[in-house]
C-alpha cells in the first residue's frame, strides 16, 4: 500500500528549520518533516525505543514526545479493559491486551520524562511550558 502525498505550505521558518536538521543529520527535508508528523500524530513509539536514542533528538521532536499521548482509541479501550478486570469480567486476551496497552503508557512516561530532561538542560524553561499545558 502506498503512503498518501499531500502538497502542504509550511512556513518559511518551519522549512528553514527543517532544512538545518535536515543538513544537520544528513538526511533530506521530506524525510525530518514526515518524521516531525509522526513523532505529533502517529502512535506511541514502541518499547524498542530506548531514552537513549532520544539524545538525537531536536528540541521539537523531544516537546513532541512530550506532547503525545494514547490515541484516543487506545485510551478508551484501555479504560474499557480496566473496568472489565475490576468487574472480573476480563478473558486472557483481554488481560494481555490491556498489559501490552500499558506498558506503552509506561514507556511514553518513561520517554516524556526523559524527554523533560533533556530539554532542562538544553536551557529550556519546561516547568512554564508544562504549566501552559504540555
Amino acid at each position: 500500500m502506498s503512503q498518501p502525498t499531500v502538497e502542504l505550505q509550511i512556513p518559511p521558518e518551519v522549512y528553514e528549520r527543517a532544512r538545518q536538521i535536515a543538513q544537520a543529520s544528513n538526511r533530506s527535508v521530506e524525510s525530518v518533516l514526515s518524521d516531525g508528523l509522526t513523532l505529533l500524530f502517529g502512535t506511541l513509539p514502541d518499547t524498542r525505543t530506548s531514552p537513549d536514542e532520544l539524545n538525537n533528538y531536536t528540541d521539537e521532536q523531544l516537546w513532541a514526545v512530550v506532547h503525545q499521548r494514547l490515541a484516543w482509541p487506545q485510551d478508551t479501550r484501555l479504560r474499557e479493559l480496566i473496568a472489565l478486570g475490576k468487574q472480573g469480567q476480563i478473558t486472557n486476551d483481554e488481560k494481555i491486551e490491556m498489559e501490552r496497552l500499558i506498558d506503552l503508557v509506561d514507556h511514553q512516561m518513561l520517554l516524556r520524562s526523559e524527554a523533560l530532561l533533556l530539554l532542562k538542560q538544553r536551557g529550556h524553561n519546561v516547568e512554564k511550558q508544562l504549566k501552559l499545558g504540555a
